[in-house]
């Protein structure tokens, strides 16, 4: 369907005019314009912060449980599957706020408002499984502002999920430590599974940290970007359209991601007989592949009808384009039928069973065709730099 003759009708500009009246520069109505601020106001209330408190009450209960690893010293098998299922629980949330990377949480090189919380929570792909294990075997995480001197790949939640999913020996070559040293090899399996027991805990610690940061970030009694998005005093977007546009730059985390980095890369590789590394598909130490996928499915649906406020849905309906919007959420359906179609885990699904992971595949393109296409073109919107080359 082909609806490019609308985008001159969204091009938004600060409100002109009440009521229903109609701006002359832009042809945009009050109306829809009164659509978009509500879409803004209510990003934060109603999408953010209420999926941050979701994620932190689930951190008090991996705590816990690593807490009561910790105190076995690694090497109880009831707590450590306990440790495992709060871990599970608590990573389905947070990929559900991988889709919701504006401001704050997104890259301080290409949003506005950046700060690059997100990479302190969870960095994958960015994650060294030889530096958690150097970290681990020196004892690291003990030493003062360890946070701050050490690089993004070797804590988080990706290192959590190494910690308490790989096996005991070491992913470091034989070159380096602490193989060449042999710090691996004194410690042993009893020591290692303790070390490790203790840096998770330690690095749940700081992923709190950070999450209370992203908090106290949106939050109307913290910096309140909440109200920064919604154009308040303090807004650092220079119109509606730009900060509509930082939202709609969150939804791209599923073409970028999801569809490209998550599921398009690992195919490749077994498509030409190559087996992917543990590193290279997400959730191989854990099995939490599709998990991973099925919450960035729902963060979208989330931020696209902005929960339980306005949403993108709404602003469509507003522009005559209800069609569209139920198109998309009918099309997220689709897609989270596909993930659970697949019958193994996503790691071992690229390879054994590739058929099941190009449906799924095809149907998170469902989704991110519309959002390039019809999506972009409707409300008049630019598609982040990283997936305007991508015709797939």
């Amino acid at each position: 369907m082909v609806l490019g003759g609308l985008a001159s009708l969204v091009t938004l500009q600060p409100i002109v005019g009440c009521g229903s009246s109609t701006t002359t520069e832009t042809g945009t109505t009050a109306t829809q314009v009164d659509v978009v601020l509500d879409l803004l106001a209510d990003v934060g209330p109603q999408v953010v912060l209420p999926t941050l408190d979701r994620f932190l009450a689930s951190l008090d209960s991996l705590d816990a449980s690593l807490e009561t690893l910790d105190s076995a010293n690694g090497v109880d098998d009831a707590a450590l599957a306990s440790a495992q299922a709060a871990f599970v629980d608590t990573m389905k949330i947070w990929q559900e706020l991988e889709v919701m990377q504006i401001g704050p949480a997104a890259s301080s090189l290409s949003a506005v408002a950046g700060e690059d919380i997100r990479d302190e929570i969870y960095s994958w792909p960015t994650v060294n499984a030889c530096r958690i294990d150097q970290v681990t075997s020196a004892e690291e995480w003990n030493d003062g502002g360890f946070f701050d001197a050490t690089q993004v790949n070797a804590y988080g939640l990706d290192a959590i999920d190494y910690l308490l999913h790989a096996q005991p020996e070491s992913e470091c070559p034989s070159q380096v430590t602490p193989i060449s040293d042999g710090l691996w090899d004194a410690l042993g399996e009893d020591g290692v599974a303790a070390n490790r027991a203790n840096l998770a805990l330690a690095l749940a610690e700081g992923i709190r940290s950070e999450a209370v940061a992203l908090q106290e970030a949106w939050s109307v009694d913290g910096q309140d970007f909440s109200g920064q998005l919604a154009l308040n005093d303090a807004t650092p977007y220079a119109s509606s359209q730009e900060a509509l546009n930082a939202v709609f730059d969150g939804l791209f985390y599923l073409e970028t991601m999801t569809k490209d980095t998550k599921l398009a890369a690992p195919l490749a590789q077994a498509a030409k007989g190559e087996v992917p590394e543990e590193d290279e598909v997400e959730g191989s130490w854990s099995g939490t592949g599709l998990d991973g996928i099925a919450g960035n499915l729902s963060g979208f649906g989330l931020l696209f009808t902005g929960g339980e406020g306005t949403g993108f849905d709404d602003l469509l309906t507003d522009l005559g384009h209800g069609d569209l919007s139920e198109q998309v959420i009918a099309d997220i359906a689709g897609a989270l039928e596909a993930v659970e179609a697949v019958e193994l885990p996503l790691h071992e699904a690229v390879l054994e069973q590739p058929e099941q992971i190009d449906a799924l595949y095809a149907a998170v393109k469902n989704v991110t065709d519309v959002l390039k296409g019809d999506l972009a073109t409707v409300l008049s919107l630019q598609i982040p730099s990283e997936a305007a080359g991508d015709n797939d």
